[in-house]
């Protein structure tokens, strides 16, 4: 449990400090929608969440959380913002034109990938559902897929920790 405290520390500090990440000034929406279908997704109750779109869409959609925390962003103008529901919770950094999903962390075995896969699951089961192409730091697997990062947190063999985050070149 300590490990994955920690894992959420650590994750909250490097996505809200990540000066590489898209502020959203480019303009081209283009490229935020082929960066969608090349990522991963995440699907709660019908809705779709890729990381780098536009939150505004997907918190009306995923309707009031459970409780919601923002900060003053280290790396842009504006605030950070993490909302909490049930299973997992949403973090978005600012935009010149909005807030942007930046991460999907589960808090809960309530929820699962959109391959099946939930906190608990052995390690075994992962590399069933998304094969041998991840990349193997400490205690973790990653994936990599388009704009996102997929991390699975090992403890025992088993998934401590989910996250999904956006990533840039």
């Amino acid at each position: 449990m300590k490990k994955l405290i920690m894992l959420l520390i650590i994750t909250l500090l490097l996505a809200g400090c990540d000066t590489n990440k898209d502020d959203g000034n480019s303009g081209d929406k283009n490229i935020r929608n082929a960066d969608k279908a090349s990522g991963y997704q995440f699907d709660y109750n019908g809705v779709a969440i890729h990381m780098n779109d536009n939150a505004e869409p997907i918190v009306d959609a995923l309707g009031t959380p459970m409780e919601y925390f923002e900060a003053p962003s280290c790396a842009f103008q504006g605030l950070d913002k993490i909302y909490y529901y049930g299973g997992f919770q949403l973090s978005t950094y600012p935009g010149s034109d909005g807030d942007y999903i930046s991460a999907v962390e589960f808090t809960d075995d309530s929820v699962s990938t959109k391959e099946g896969i939930c906190l608990g699951d052995s390690r075994e089961k992962i590399v069933d559902a998304y094969g041998n192409g991840y990349t193997e730091n400490s205690a973790s697997l990653i994936y990599t897929k388009g704009n996102s990062n997929l991390t699975f947190l090992m403890e025992e063999n088993a998934a401590a920790a989910i996250h999904y985050e956006f990533i840039t070149d």
